[in-house]
């Protein structure tokens, strides 16, 4: 009984999201110009960095260097100012093992921009600025029409109203980060190849946890004149612990390690999003009621 009741409200919001076309575009556009503004304001002419990462040490092993990961061992994980630095660091390589061409695209495969460093930090800011506003209008839409009181008039418990409204949020969220990232890998020049599943998993407990906090604070500004002003200023500082742990696995994920060797950083985001739900199902019947 509850599972369908959870159903239908997130039925009623996917389909009240769909009709909502022009909020998308506008969720979607704000994402993207906020990418491309960060993205000619670290391009101004800095000098590129080189990062041996482990996809970089794949990916040259896959050129034809034998024994790639062992030779490469002591520079991986290191980033360097200069090609030179890197160079000087491969010196002690005989160029049996490595030949100078090797070297050459070891060096093409390691350039990293600024704007490619901090990408992930990207992705999640435009996400988050962008998700805040679709909170925003979703939360006023249910407002104006007065869905949100009927709502609390029904018989449904108040955490199933919660649970619903939570899950509908975050599929609408899910779907704009999935259009965001492939796009933001286009933009900012990020390889994207072979992370798809690691991604999805560590960007979908992102999109949980921010749905979860997102959506009771939410419901809390509601009613509140100037909510468009106080819904970010209560969300962005609760929020920067979840951010600083999605940032690191993004861009570990994207360095090619393995999501295996990133379980302390995993446990860390379990614990936000498990603290994150349970507070708000067992709030959000006072803070309505309020």
């Amino acid at each position: 009984m509850i599972l369908r009741q959870i159903g239908i409200l997130v039925w009623k919001d996917a389909v009240t999201d769909l009709r909502r076309k022009e909020h998308w575009l506008a969720m979607f556009f704000f994402a993207v110009l906020t990418l491309l503004l960060f993205h000619f304001a670290l391009d101004a002419g800095q000098d590129p960095r080189y990062r041996i990462t482990p996809r970089v040490v794949e990916r040259l092993g896959g050129q034809g260097v034998p024994r790639a990961a062992e030779l490469l061992a002591s520079v991986q994980g290191r980033s360097f100012a200069s090609s030179a630095a890197v160079l000087d660091a491969l010196a002690g390589i005989p160029p049996a093992q490595l030949a100078p061409e090797q070297r050459v695209a070891l060096l093409a495969l390691a350039r990293e921009d600024a704007v490619q460093e901090a990408a992930p930090g990207l992705i999640w800011v435009a996400f988050v600025l962008a998700g805040v506003l679709g909170l925003a209008k979703s939360f006023a839409q249910e407002r104006e029409q007065g869905s949100l009181e009927g709502l609390l008039l029904t018989p449904v418990p108040r955490g199933v109203l919660y649970l619903g409204k939570m899950l509908g949020n975050a599929l609408f969220l899910a779907v704009l980060l999935a259009l965001l990232v492939p796009l933001a890998g286009l933009l900012l020049g990020v390889d994207l190849r072979g992370t798809a599943g690691p991604l999805a998993l560590a960007l979908l407990a992102g999109v949980i946890g921010f749905s979860a906090l997102g959506t009771l604070l939410g419901g809390i500004t509601a009613q509140v004149a100037g909510r468009e002003v106080l819904l970010p200023l209560l969300l962005f500082p609760l929020l920067v612990p979840l951010l600083l742990v999605e940032v690191h696995l993004t861009q570990a994920i994207l360095a090619g390690e393995p999501l295996a060797g990133q379980w302390p950083w995993l446990r860390l985001l379990a614990a936000f999003d498990g603290i994150f739900l349970v507070v708000s199902y067992l709030v959000f019947d006072s803070v309505m009621e309020g």
